[in-house]
């Protein structure tokens, strides 16, 4: 499995003034969008597994999220794609594409006495 990092991390920005701030850079969000854009081309079936695979994403409460190789790959694979990608994502790239495989073992059952 691997483990993808969803916190959001501040971004050097300039407001409307010119006034250097901070920003978040939404992380979730951006897991969720890449999944539908459309260099990406998605059939029909693709889509469904893609919303199926962002719902999830949106779903999940935590800091992190855990997927199995094959949604990996979706997420990877659309990184790989896109193009356009600027200084601002460079984290996101990263948090993507360098994801920390995780071994999970199952847990076993207890037996009621």
């Amino acid at each position: 499995m691997r483990k993808i990092d969803m916190k959001k991390y501040m971004l050097q920005a300039k407001d409307a003034e010119g006034k250097a701030t901070e920003v978040p850079y939404d992380v979730k969000g951006s897991l969720v969008n890449i999944l539908y854009h459309p260099v990406l081309k998605l059939a029909g079936r693709d889509l469904l597994l893609a919303h199926k695979l962002a719902d999830k994403i949106e779903n999940c409460k935590e800091e992190t999220i855990l997927l199995e190789e094959v949604d990996y790959m979706k997420l990877k694979n659309a990184v790989e794609k896109i193009e356009g990608f600027g200084k601002h994502d460079v984290e996101f790239v990263q948090r993507v594409l360098e994801a920390e495989v995780v071994e999970v073992k199952e847990k076993a059952k207890e037996v009621p006495k």
